[in-house]
């Protein structure tokens, strides 16, 4: 037991003196963020799940985008030379309009939905000119739902055991780039999702946002 206690304190004491020195090395920073997120939804089909008396046709529905906040906090670690790994906890609005095509005439229908947003990127520096960095970032986003409202109910009265709620976890993909000035980020990205957003909906929710960045801690 004493054995296994002093192996286990040698353990933690190099983990602590190699953390130490990987912050000493400038290769840590710590910031929070917000941005403008600007959501769509893509409908490829639904005439087989909603069971009503008129004829709902989704092949040519008319999506329109919905806009939202998000807010959060990001970590950068250093990896090599130019390319780290940057997690990040984001909340997120987002959700799309949607405009069916019926016999009755076209029915508009919105969605909304709040999400923590995950996202797992690599950030590369492109560009170092000492006084901006150009950069890019790219990788898995993981989602899991906070809210939903939606108006199914309101805009198809007929809809008999149908709902849109978005599943409880979500993954995307999102790819973007930014310039960074001092401990100030501004960037830009898209995310494409990766598989349908809803339960019973063949509907994928695609994310444009713009985000600004400030680092609180830089070691």
């Amino acid at each position: 037991m004493k054995k296994q206690l002093i192996i286990l304190s040698a353990l933690l004491f190099a983990g602590a003196t190699f953390s130490l020195q990987t912050i000493a090395q400038g290769r840590f920073a710590l910031g929070v963020k917000a941005g403008y997120n600007s959501s769509k939804f893509r409908t490829d089909n639904a005439e087989d799940i909603i069971k009503g008396t008129e004829n709902y046709t989704f092949s040519d529905a008319k999506e329109e985008a919905k806009n939202g906040l998000m807010l959060g906090a990001f970590a950068r670690i250093k990896l090599i030379n130019k390319l780290s790994i940057q997690p990040e906890l984001l909340y997120v609005k987002k959700g799309g309009k949607t405009i069916a095509n019926t016999d009755m005439g076209n029915v508009s229908i919105n969605s909304t939905y709040h999400t923590w947003d995950i996202p797992l990127l690599a950030h590369l520096k492109l560009i170092d000119l000492k006084f901006l960095n150009i950069y890019g970032v790219g990788g898995p986003v993981a989602s899991f739902t906070a809210k939903e409202n939606d108006n199914w109910y309101a805009s198809i009265d007929d809809v008999n055991e149908f709902s849109d709620n978005i599943k409880s976890a979500l993954w995307s993909f999102q790819t973007g780039g930014g310039i960074e000035i001092g401990r100030l980020n501004l960037d830009v990205r898209y995310s494409w999702g990766l598989g349908d957003s809803s339960t019973k909906l063949e509907r994928v929710n695609n994310n444009l946002t713009f985000s600004i960045g400030y680092k609180i801690f830089d070691f």
